[in-house]
């Protein structure tokens, strides 16, 4: 049950309205959780961080913050006008995960607020309207109605654009083994707004699972995907992405293992497809055929799969 903390000193109504919000909000959230939420709140825990909003918050505000709160089994305490440092000194904790109009964002002294973005998703979907390709549905020979598991799902980006691609017939799951990271990235594929409504459609789409990605693909019938998909960033990053910055103090750094690799071409029914920097050598390593497009930041690399079993 999530801890909500009153300050004696705060108008009793608004400690109701909090209340009210979140007694609404917690029956159906709980039964409407994803799999990246079921059975992981109550095991790890969160200690030294807490939920608050922005000044000020409104009621859709305060029940998203009691959403959030609901899935990591945090506190949410009132705002008040305390800045974030009074804050982690009222309360003992160094991690502020705050909530607004615009969003969530984790604040940690000395490091980069982290939230959600799009990222580059936003212009490569307007590129695909215009009839431009992207290399990396390309590599992936992306077709609609294609299942899609994103691997190592990090800020969703390329998940996105594989929604998108895929169309509302398609399927795209994205598995995260972060459960901090999950969360915030499934809260964000929820409640981004956008003016673009094809960007935002692509982002509701999208299945959040938390774990461990082969011990998801270990539990995965054989040829239930499409295509099977790894970024995994931390063997080369690309250093002019915006949104590794954010992600890199919260996402795992563990490298892509073999069993991983055959686990998912047991899985895909057309292509396992990975992407590293270019001057990475991973797919010499996993017998990847290497599809370059002049000019990539990145190289995708594909094993075929053929007929299937």
């Amino acid at each position: 049950m999530v801890q909500i903390l009153f300050d004696r000193q705060i108008n009793p109504a608004y400690n109701n309205m909090i209340v009210t919000v979140y007694v609404k909000i917690v029956e159906s959230f709980f039964l409407n959780s994803s799999s990246c939420q079921k059975g992981r709140r109550r095991k790890e825990g969160n200690k030294g961080v807490i939920v608050t909003t922005g000044l000020e918050p409104g009621e859709e505000t305060l029940r998203h913050a009691a959403e959030l709160a609901s899935t990591l089994g945090l506190q949410v305490v009132n705002r008040r006008d305390f800045s974030l440092g009074q804050m982690r000194k009222r309360y003992g904790v160094e991690e502020v995960l705050v909530v607004s109009a615009l969003g969530a964002r984790l604040e940690v002294p000395g490091k980069k607020p982290f939230f959600f973005h799009p990222n580059t998703s936003a212009f490569r979907i307007k590129r695909l309207m215009r009839g431009d390709t992207d290399t990396m549905l390309v590599a992936c020979q992306i077709q609609p109605g294609d299942e899609v598991l994103d691997a190592t799902l990090g800020l969703g980006a390329d998940a996105i654009v594989f929604s998108h691609a895929t169309g509302a017939n398609g399927k795209v799951v994205g598995i995260e083994s972060e459960r901090l990271l999950a969360i915030l990235v499934e809260d964000g594929l929820r409640h981004w707004s956008s003016d673009a409504e094809e960007l935002e459609q692509a982002m509701r789409r999208i299945e959040v699972r938390c774990g461990n990605h082969l011990e998801v693909l270990r539990g995965l019938p054989a040829r239930s995907f499409d295509v099977v998909y790894f970024d995994p960033m931390f063997e080369i990053t690309v250093q002019s992405s915006s949104g590794i910055a954010g992600v890199r103090e919260l996402a795992n750094p563990d490298a892509l293992s073999e069993e991983a690799v055959l686990e998912a071409q047991r899985v895909a029914r057309k292509r396992v497809v990975m992407k590293e920097g270019k001057e990475g050598r991973m797919y010499e390593r996993f017998g990847f055929t290497p599809f370059r497009s002049r000019g990539q930041q990145v190289v995708y690399s594909y094993k075929e799969i053929g007929g299937g079993e």
